[in-house]
């Protein structure tokens, strides 16, 4: 018989206590002894960590409002309701993190997320609140526009409502309405990881060491149910991990034996490393974040996080900003050049050498001023020239000549 058949046998268990306990009790039982289901993906350590990380990023990125001029300046439309709604605080109880990081989790593990957009009485938008996805179950296309069927609370029955009243955020959908669950993909993987966990965590529960058995020798005239408990009696005072290490005396007429994990056994306990490699690979998280090294390809922190960055990022803040451009500003306003955007140039931080160098490249251009990389660095400004433009003058073009600044006519370029 197979060492996991033993493991995963449903256990007895007869507890005096009280019913709130025994329940407590039963659940873990039932937990770890049926089958597995979509529900416990999130408690799968790389699941819960993949989503945690693309969560805790986008929620870090401040959002902004912009207004892009006929000669591609922006500027920042702080005086705009909707700037201080996504970049400090969506409704009256929740931050921009918390909303957008909440948002986020949501969508990775149910595959749809969605907030409410509040208006007031003259159109404008004036707060956003998450929506548990469960109460929208549906949504139909009528007249070429869409409708959610939506729950307000659980006193309420279900409306047909507008989905211009609703930010959706999806993950990969196939038909460009509804996103699919990601874990549902995964449901495969996940299953496996979760009976390999529940082996480990039995495993230790019931033998710290080895698996062990003992041989029993039973003469006759002993009494089976005085045999039974001193048998009972052993394993309270040896088994488990709170026991391990201790001298073990063996009840009389036993030895002790091993059972031998046998290599199936060994290569099923060794996926949960494969697991969670694919795990990651599904929400596109370098394997670096959830702890293997080993699978990462490139030389330094830097390109991993641009990679990351350029594959994983910047997909997501594109679905993100397309719908808050589409739900909360007009056409009118986007013809004229509003955009919503996510800053994201805090993502890849390069050492202080490399950092000075780039700035050091710009301010020769032209690009940034002495103050402005003050700034960046935390250094004092100054008055004088601090707000000029400089740039560097080593090469000139040969067939223009080079100015005189007496005279401001062309001179031949000395030789």
């Amino acid at each position: 018989m197979s060492f996991f058949s033993n493991l995963f046998s449903s256990p007895t268990v007869v507890v005096a206590a009280e019913s709130a306990e025994i329940q407590r009790l039963q659940d873990y039982l039932n937990f770890t002894t049926i089958n597995f289901n979509i529900n416990m993906g999130e408690t799968i350590s790389s699941v819960y960590t993949s989503c945690k990380i693309l969560s805790d990023d986008i929620g870090s990125f401040p959002i902004n409002i912009h207004m892009n001029d006929d000669k591609g300046e922006k500027s920042v439309m702080k005086n705009d309701n909707r700037y201080s709604l996504l970049h400090y605080n969506p409704n009256s109880y929740t931050s921009s993190n918390v909303f957008f990081s909440t948002l986020e989790y949501i969508r990775n593990i149910k595959g749809n997320a969605f907030a409410k957009i509040n208006r007031d009485l003259n159109g404008f938008v004036c707060s956003l609140t998450i929506v548990d996805p469960s109460r929208i179950t549906t949504y139909k296309i009528v007249d070429d526009k869409l409708y959610y069927y939506y729950q307000i609370d659980d006193q309420s029955a279900a409306e047909w409502v507008d989905s211009i009243d609703f930010l959706h955020f999806r993950s990969l959908t196939n038909n460009g309405v509804w996103g699919m669950n990601p874990l549902e993909k995964l449901r495969l993987n996940l299953s496996t990881t979760y009976k390999a966990f529940t082996t480990i965590d039995k495993f230790y529960d019931n033998n710290a060491t080895s698996p062990k058995a003992l041989k029993t020798t039973i003469p006759e005239g002993i009494n089976p149910k005085e045999w039974q408990d001193k048998v009972a009696d052993f394993t309270a005072k040896y088994g488990g991990f709170k026991n391990a290490g201790k001298i073990i005396s063996l009840p009389p007429f036993t030895e002790l034996q091993d059972i031998t994990l046998s290599f199936a056994d060994a290569e099923f306990i060794s996926t949960i490393r494969f697991n969670a490699d694919q795990i990651a690979a599904l929400y596109k998280v370098p394997p670096h974040m959830l702890g293997n090294f080993e699978s990462s390809k490139f030389s330094n922190l830097e390109q991993l996080q641009l990679n990351y960055k350029t594959n994983t990022i910047r997909p997501i803040l594109r679905m993100y900003r397309q719908e808050l451009e589409f739900k909360l500003l007009t056409s009118e306003e986007r013809i004229n050049g509003m955009s919503i955007e996510f800053n994201t140039n805090a993502l890849v931080e390069n050492d202080a050498k490399t950092r000075i160098e780039n700035m050091k490249s710009l301010f020769g251009m032209g690009v940034i001023t002495p103050n402005q990389m003050a700034k960046i660095e935390g250094f004092p400004t100054y008055a004088q020239g601090g707000d000029d433009h400089y740039i560097l003058t080593q090469v000139k073009s040969i067939e223009s000549g080079v100015l005189n600044n007496k005279t401001d006519q062309k001179v031949p370029p000395s030789i």
